[in-house]
């Protein structure tokens, strides 16, 4: 029951957004050459997409809206937290001048407590990954087109993410392009929990004894 368990990640969109960039970039490769008649000679160039979800304007803001997400749940279950251990140390006291029976009522009480808190926390968890998701498909649909207009401008034909080149002559990087288009066109986006639904808000029954 500790809040321990509520283990999320500062990060949040770091691994997601990442590989979700890469995927992309490789279909608009793939559709620019799809589309021509004959097969044009490669022109290669390179983006740095780490770079992208860590100084674009939208990344940063996600960024800021998640670390306050955490913080709040965090606060709200570690209450809830220190709340269920008051109170299995008092049940524990009691347990020696409380009659059996009120005794074994009371300890199923704090066990189904016990239980709705862990659901809790899951719950909070799969709400704020959904949240992140959602934050990372505006940004993946709003960078496409800006994706596909640096092709054009520069006549590249493919685009390929910069961990994958080990040497590069000058003037092939486009990252900066890429960024500055980006928070133009997406600046900021909101990080929205998703409701609960009913069935999993509901009280779940402790395990029997």
């Amino acid at each position: 029951m500790s809040e321990r368990d509520f283990n999320m990640k500062k990060m949040m969109n770091m691994k997601y957004f990442y590989s979700a960039v890469i995927a992309l970039i490789s279909v608009i490769g793939i559709n620019s050459l799809a589309n021509a008649q004959a097969i044009p000679a490669a022109k290669i160039a390179v983006v740095d997409n780490r770079l992208i979800v860590t100084t674009a304007a939208v990344a940063v803001d996600i960024n800021r809206q998640v670390a306050q997400i955490q913080a709040d749940m965090q606060t709200e279950l570690q209450t809830k937290g220190n709340a269920l251990r008051a109170e299995e140390e008092s049940l524990k006291g009691q347990s020696a001048i409380m009659p059996q029976e009120a005794y074994n009522q009371k300890a199923q009480e704090f066990q189904q407590k016990a239980v709705e808190y862990q659901r809790e926390v899951q719950i909070k968890r799969q709400q704020l990954e959904i949240a992140i998701a959602n934050a990372n498909a505006e940004i993946e649909r709003a960078l496409k087109p800006i994706l596909q207009k640096v092709l054009q401008d520069t006549g590249a034909t493919i685009l390929i993410e910069k961990g994958f080149v080990l040497e590069q002559a000058p003037g092939l990087d486009v990252t900066t392009r890429v960024i500055e288009q980006l928070d133009l066109a997406m600046p900021s986006t909101t990080v929205a929990l998703p409701e609960v639904p009913e069935a999993a808000a509901a009280p779940v029954a402790a395990p029997a004894n």
